[in-house]
């Protein structure tokens, strides 16, 4: 079975390292690290992970312009915001940028995993009806 792509985007270097880390020891290949979304952009680009965790607060391009310009590049690319900010009003311009779930920063790693390996199956979903 294929292991499951992700591209991780954070500008907080220690937790950037650690998701790596823990994505890396649940059987996620970690195809990139960066720590804003021009780079996720142009690395995605490249690089056409399965799914995107997207860190929303960043430098140079935040994670809801990041995500609009991604799916217009990478569209069968799954996009996951992970913030430490959970308005409903973010949240929902999140979904709107076409990402396909929003996770706290305070989740379980359980959590984190379970919820890219499904983003991974709603846009496969969503590529075919497309």
């Amino acid at each position: 079975m294929r292991r499951v792509r992700v591209l991780v985007v954070d500008d907080h270097q220690m937790l950037r390292e650690a998701l790596v880390g823990m994505l890396e020891a649940s059987g996620f290949e970690v195809v990139g690290a960066v720590a804003d979304g021009a780079d996720a952009t142009s690395l995605a680009t490249d690089l056409v992970p399965d799914v995107i965790l997207m860190d929303l607060s960043m430098p140079v391009l935040n994670g809801l312009d990041a995500t609009r310009l991604l799916r217009e590049v990478v569209p069968a690319t799954a996009i996951v915001i992970f913030s430490a900010f959970e308005t409903p009003d973010l949240k929902r311009q999140a979904f709107e940028a076409g990402a396909v779930a929003y996770l706290p920063k305070g989740c379980s790693n359980e959590r984190l995993r379970a919820t890219l390996e499904a983003a991974v199956t709603v846009a496969g979903s969503n590529l075919r009806r497309a």
